[in-house]
C-alpha cells in the first residue's frame, strides 16, 4: 500500500455511522470465507493494522482498496452497502431512504439501486475538493458511464485525462487503468453506472 493512502485513510475520523462504514459486512465476508485478517490485507496490499482498523469502523478504505478488497473475497462493491431489507419491495428509492458508504478523503457512494443488481451499478458519487479517488490508478471489470451533475471531476483513463464539468459524461472500459479526482474548490456531485461488473 502507498504510504500516503495510509496517511489519508488513517487520519479519518473514528465515529462514523453504522450505515457510513462497511466494516461489519467486510469481517463477516472475510470469515465467511475462512480468511484470516493477516492473510486478506497481504491480498489487499494493505497493512493487518490498517484492515483491522476497517473492520471495526474506525477507518474508511480508499476506492481502489475497496475495489481490491471485493475482488480478494470474490464479491462486488455493491455488496459492502449496509442497507435494511424493506418490508415490502419497492422500485422507488427516496433520497433519505439510500444505502450509502463513507470513503477515504470524504468521498461517498448512494446506492440509487433499492437493492444489490446482479450486475450493475447505480450510484450518485460525491467527491470533495481535492480528493482522489486512489494513490494508484484504479482497474476493474466492466464498463463506466459517468455524468457530472455539479462541480469539476477530472477522469484519467490510461495516459490521457478528460475535464468534465456540469452536464458533461464519460464513458469507458473500466479494466483500463483509471483515476478520479475533484480539482475544483466545490464537491464534485456525480452519476456512475458500471455494467458488466463480473466481466473478465
Amino acid at each position: 500500500m502507498a504510504q500516503g493512502e495510509r496517511v489519508r485513510v488513517e487520519g479519518e475520523a473514528k465515529s462514523r455511522s453504522p450505515v457510513d462504514s462497511i466494516g461489519e459486512r467486510l469481517r463477516a465476508f472475510r470469515q465467511s470465507r475462512g480468511l484470516g485478517l493477516r492473510e486478506l490485507a497481504r491480498r489487499v496490499e494493505i497493512t493487518a493494522s490498517m484492515l483491522s482498523q476497517i473492520e471495526r469502523g474506525n477507518a474508511n478504505p480508499s476506492v481502489g482498496t475497496l475495489f481490491r478488497l471485493a475482488a480478494a473475497l470474490e464479491t462486488t462493491t455493491d455488496s459492502f452497502f449496509q442497507t435494511e431489507e424493506p418490508a415490502a419491495p419497492s422500485p422507488v428509492v427516496r433520497r433519505d431512504g439510500r444505502a450509502h458508504i463513507g470513503l477515504s478523503g470524504g468521498i461517498t457512494w448512494e446506492r440509487l439501486t433499492p437493492a444489490d443488481e446482479h450486475d450493475f451499478e447505480f450510484m450518485e458519487t460525491v467527491y470533495p475538493p481535492g480528493a482522489v479517488s486512489s494513490t494508484e490508478m484504479l482497474r476493474h471489470p466492466g464498463r463506466d458511464y459517468g455524468v457530472v451533475l455539479e462541480g469539476i471531476l477530472d477522469v484519467t483513463v490510461g495516459f490521457a485525462t478528460h475535464r468534465l464539468l456540469p452536464g458533461d459524461s464519460i464513458a469507458f472500459d473500466a479494466s483500463v487503468p483509471h483515476l478520479l479526482s475533484n480539482p475544483g474548490p466545490d464537491p464534485a456531485r456525480t452519476i456512475w453506472v458500471v455494467l458488466d461488473r463480473h466481466s473478465v
